[in-house]
């Protein structure tokens, strides 16, 4: 017998299928919108940005669904270690960046600094290292080469995609997308970007870290800070 009956049974088995059809939804459309933005920001080709006339992400959508149905073949428990291995590959990718800026660039001004030193740093990032590479290891043989290909294709695109962008193959956006009913909007927001990168670049391991940004954003904030600092003197 049933607690509840078997109306409780479908009504559980309903809420659960609209539940995962609505996640699935979610998922799919904030990847889809991650790639729009990085389109807006002249990262990836300007054909990611293209919307219908609904609005929506229409090239976006398609790529995040062919990733979806890529997956299909291979079970949840090897969809989950596949997860897993490619977040730890980038956890393990934070850690190396959080100790090599702390021996490059020691003096670089930043919001918070952890209150240890580098060799202090360096032993905090020990355990959890440690922790990623064994879950890395409980991986099986279809996870490693599904992982390996993605990390190897990622390592090459990025530079083929510099380089088309550089010789002009492909269209990419320059420009950031103005909105004429949100300038004064984003004149308080560049005004708020200016001063906290004028409180942040006075020493020269901020302007070194800067200058690796474009140079269309990085420009005016230069100019900005130098004219404050002259004010200042």
């Amino acid at each position: 017998m049933l607690i509840g009956g078997s109306w409780l049974k479908w009504w559980i088995q309903a809420a659960a299928a609209l539940s995962n059809l609505g996640l699935f939804e979610a998922e799919m459309s904030s990847d889809a919108f991650q790639l729009l933005g990085m389109s807006e920001m002249g990262m990836l080709p300007s054909i990611f940005a293209s919307r219908s006339k609904h609005g929506t992400p229409t090239i976006s959508i398609v790529c995040s669904a062919t990733g979806v149905i890529f997956l299909s073949w291979m079970s949840f428990q090897e969809i989950l270690e596949f997860l897993n291995f490619l977040y730890a590959i980038g956890m393990l990718l934070e850690l190396a960046a959080f100790v090599r800026l702390r021996i490059k660039k020691p003096d670089l001004s930043r919001p918070y600094r952890v209150p240890v030193q580098t060799f202090g740093a360096t032993m905090l990032c020990v355990p959890p290292a440690l922790l990623l590479v064994l879950v890395m290891s409980l991986a099986s043989a279809r996870t490693y080469l599904v992982s390996s290909c993605v990390v190897i294709v990622g390592m090459f695109l990025y530079p083929a995609v510099n380089h088309a962008k550089d010789r002009k193959w492909i269209r990419f956006n320059t420009e950031q997308p103005a909105n004429p009913d949100d300038d004064d909007d984003n004149d308080i927001e560049d005004h708020s970007i200016v001063s906290e990168q004028n409180r942040g670049v006075t020493d020269e391991a901020s302007v070194s870290l800067l200058s690796a940004l474009p140079s269309s954003k990085t420009e005016p904030a230069t100019e900005m800070s130098s004219e404050g600092v002259q004010k200042l003197e």
